[in-house]
């Protein structure tokens, strides 16, 4: 995530919670505007102190209420050799927030030159939901579309998450659809495929759209590295 696009706001003294000692939040530029996505508060010793034995052993910062019920002693000792009761940090991050922070930051809108443009989401690898997508150059030969089906059991079997099997018949549009989806890796099944020997695939990288063969007995290893 872009430095950039990243605040980290301090919270006024005067805006504290009565229990709070200081409090940070981060917060991410959104297209519409600064928002929270987490908050990290020194609470203190506010929350133990209000649930442990014995509060007046103690030299509480924090104003706890008077707790007479309590069975356990909540301290260490620190290395002087006091006994006190710790402080809490407390962080607090929504999910939504954060998930929708990392699609923004992701999403792309990229000029190809002569009037063409794609949209990409450049999500990291280990956060694409669609690890690699198999696309067959005809969806309707029978050779190709059982190649296709061969290497995705092949493949999901190396751990790396999803392989799709992305079967439209038309090769472009199913490339700008796993690049709108932030699928990193394209591997084409063609004719070439089934036809010639050493047994090979096109593998097309999201980011870049450059294209490589590599051979289906390599494919294991080529994956793995790109992944792990």
């Amino acid at each position: 995530m872009a430095l950039e696009h990243i605040n980290i706001y301090k919270t006024p003294d005067d805006d504290l919670a009565h229990y709070a000692k200081a409090c940070y939040d981060i917060e991410y530029q959104f297209p519409h505007g600064m928002e929270e996505l987490e908050g990290i508060a020194n609470r203190r010793d506010y929350d133990l102190g209000n649930h442990t034995k014995n509060q007046e052993e103690f030299a509480l910062e924090a104003h706890c209420h008077e707790n007479k019920e309590s069975t356990t002693k909540l301290c260490i000792q620190d290395d002087s050799g006091q006994w006190v009761v710790p402080f809490v940090v407390e962080p607090s991050m929504g999910v939504d927030r954060g998930v929708l922070a990392v699609l923004t930051e992701a999403y792309t809108e990229e000029d190809l030159g002569e009037g063409n443009s794609r949209i990409v989401l450049k999500l990291r690898k280990h956060l694409a939901p669609i690890k690699v997508a198999i696309i067959p150059l005809k969806k309707n030969n029978e050779q190709i579309m059982a190649k296709c089906h061969e290497l995705k059991a092949k493949l999901m079997k190396l751990g790396i998450g999803r392989v799709a099997l992305e079967n439209t018949g038309n090769i472009g549009k199913a490339y700008r659809r796993h690049d709108e989806v932030g699928t990193p890796l394209c591997l084409t099944v063609d004719f070439e495929t089934i036809e010639q020997q050493p047994e090979s695939v096109t593998i097309r990288d999201r980011d870049t759209m450059t294209q490589i063969r590599v051979n289906t007995a390599d494919l294991p290893e080529y994956l793995r590295n790109y992944f792990f």
